[in-house]
């Protein structure tokens, strides 16, 4: 059986909700596990390893760069690993002042501060 795709305002009300959710972990300076996220989230269920996560995370990195602020997915984590997914090291290294960083964890951590940091005062 599969699931019936989000309609467009059950997507926004879904990223919505993440967002809102991720600026709660980065005002509280931090981390939540993608499973962690997906557990909190009350307008749909998202299984932590779905696509779709990856989407509505990727959507939310790009709006707050296009607002001129950090990258807020930075705070979603693996629960083994304890650093983001590829997708997130992806889209970080598509920055333009991602160039020629030979160390994308150490690239992550200095984010994370700027997300700690941005949060903490808005």
């Amino acid at each position: 059986m599969s699931r019936k795709p989000l309609a467009e305002a059950q997507w926004k009300a879904l990223r919505d909700e993440m967002r809102q959710l991720m600026i709660e972990t980065a005002r509280r300076g931090q981390l939540i596990t993608y499973s962690e996220l997906c557990a909190e989230l009350k307008t749909a269920y998202l299984h932590y390893h779905s696509p779709q996560i990856v989407k509505l995370l990727d959507e939310i990195g790009a709006i707050e760069h296009e607002a001129g602020r950090p990258i807020l997915p930075a705070v979603v984590v693996g629960k083994q690993s304890g650093i983001p997914g590829t997708g997130y090291f992806r889209i970080a290294g598509e920055r333009p002042d991602a160039e020629g960083s030979a160390d994308p964890k150490a690239m992550w951590e200095a984010d994370l501060q700027v997300v700690f940091d941005y949060w903490s005062t808005h």
